[in-house]
């Protein structure tokens, strides 16, 4: 892979991902949320891994991040303080709010959707100086497996969320270490693009996801949850993840439609802002213009609000993703 050369799949494994992402939490509480959540929190970091490069001097590395993962994360979270501390409730606590949002954008513990930006961060600190000390393909991945471990095993004592998520960061280490091996791979690479049993493999793929879905989906067993710090059965829930990851990279080779690229290449604001406050803006406007929520028991309504919710979400972020990039504050998306 070209260093600096978009990658047209994987643009589109983002918008697919995007795309799961936004729908779950549009769709909280249906069982289709439940079942993008086995793989569209690890697709990301599986993605991110993929994308990621060790090659270069700390010095270089350390400022690419500030500017890439930094700077964006202040960014785009000070909009989103007042903005939410208005959604939340009475005037009379507006400024109230304000303060305690603006220390949870600081010590960071899952605040909002823009916590993967400073999860990310630090895993890729992390994943810098692992690669320095581990080079080769089986110790590597045995490593990120231990730390995947050693995660799961943090979230299971009920120890509280570190500052930064950094516990998170080691839950995930298995996903992101797994893009960076598969980009080093040039076999696995050739048969991901071209391979003649890839139909073979996508069915078998979703399949093991759907069957990890159903479990969780059914109260078998309980979901992955990153954000929650929940693993639920880990070894099954890593299978699903797993399996979801490989079905959506191989369904990214054959649809390439050009709304879900921009959609990847733009995954930034859409995946920081969509849920607060946009998401949040309709829940406190939706009721008062008369629209009903959450109306699972008849599925066309919901169908209409849902599908409505969505192409809205959309609509305005698009909107806001295209002013910032043609404005002097193209910074704010890392550009």
């Amino acid at each position: 892979m070209e260093r600096g050369k978009r990658v047209t799949w994987v643009d589109t494994a983002k918008g697919w991902g995007m795309l799961a992402i936004i729908l779950s939490h549009v769709m909280t509480g249906h069982p289709v949320s439940r079942w993008l959540y086995t793989f569209h929190v690890p697709l990301f970091f599986f993605l991110s891994g993929f994308l990621f490069r060790a090659d270069r001097p700390w010095g270089d590395f350390w400022k690419g991040k500030l500017q890439k993962l930094l700077l964006p994360y202040f960014a785009l979270a000070l909009p989103i303080i007042p903005a939410e501390a208005a959604l939340a409730g009475s005037s009379a606590d507006f400024w109230e709010r304000v303060g305690e949002m603006s220390l949870g954008v600081l010590v960071q513990r899952r605040l909002w959707p823009i916590w993967f930006l400073a999860c990310l961060f630090l895993l890729e600190i992390l994943a810098y100086w692992l690669l320095r000390l581990v080079k080769k393909p089986v110790p590597l991945a045995l490593t990120a497996a231990a730390m995947g471990a050693a995660g799961i095993l943090y979230a299971k004592a009920g120890l509280p969320v570190l500052p930064w998520n950094l516990d998170a960061c080691f839950g995930v280490m298995p996903f992101f270490i797994g893009g960076y091996l598969l980009k080093d791979s040039p076999k696995a690479l050739s048969w991901l693009q071209s391979g003649k049993t890839r139909p073979i493999a996508f069915g078998l793929l979703t399949a093991g996801n759907l069957a990890v879905a159903f479990t969780v989906v059914k109260g078998m067993t309980a979901g992955m949850d990153v954000f929650k710090n929940q693993y639920g059965s880990p070894l099954w829930s890593y299978f699903g993840a797993f399996c979801g990851i490989g079905a959506v990279l191989l369904a990214s080779q054959w649809i390439t439609a050009k709304p879900i690229r921009y959609l990847g290449r733009n995954s930034l604001i859409y995946f920081v802002w969509h849920q607060t406050p946009v998401i949040t803006a309709i829940y406190v406007y939706f009721p008062k213009l008369g629209i009903p929520m959450e109306n699972f028991s008849n599925r066309l309504a919901m169908l209409g609000e849902k599908s409505l919710e969505l192409a809205l979400i959309l609509l305005v972020l698009t909107l806001l993703n295209e002013l910032l990039l043609r404005s002097k504050f193209r910074w704010a998306l890392g550009r």
